[in-house]
């Protein structure tokens, strides 16, 4: 499956956007931890293949490896993946409380990139 690049200015302002009115002094984030959160997915995807929720999952799990972001790296790696599957013409069909819950999971080690994998696969 081809795997189209996710711009780290679009992350960022959708990142910005999540938090509009809940902080007041936002700190971008780790430029360098950004990229490489990127980049884990196409690396995940070059030693073995995978299907859209794959690759969704991989970047979800991309931002929370690295954690670019001071705050909301949970809301971040949602966004990221939605966006993953948006370009893909895929949506997630989940309630926002159900995707909440399976981000914490995720961010807690409670539940691996696989079973994050099949949660998207099962609410495409």
């Amino acid at each position: 499956m081809s795997l189209r690049s996710i711009d780290p200015a679009a992350v960022l302002l959708l990142h910005q956007q999540s938090l509009a009115g809940g902080v007041d002094n936002f700190d971008p984030c780790d430029e360098m931890l950004l990229d490489a959160a990127l980049a884990y997915p196409p690396n995940q995807l070059a030693l073995r293949s995978g299907d859209i929720a794959d690759i969704a999952a991989a970047y979800a799990v991309g931002i929370l490896k690295f954690r670019p972001f001071a705050i909301g790296n949970e809301r971040a790696a949602f966004l990221v993946m939605g966006l993953v599957l948006y370009l893909n013409d895929w949506r997630l069909n989940a309630s926002q409380e159900e995707a909440a819950r399976v981000m914490w999971r995720i961010s807690s080690a409670e539940m691996g990139e696989s079973a994050l994998a099949d949660w998207v696969r099962s609410n495409l």
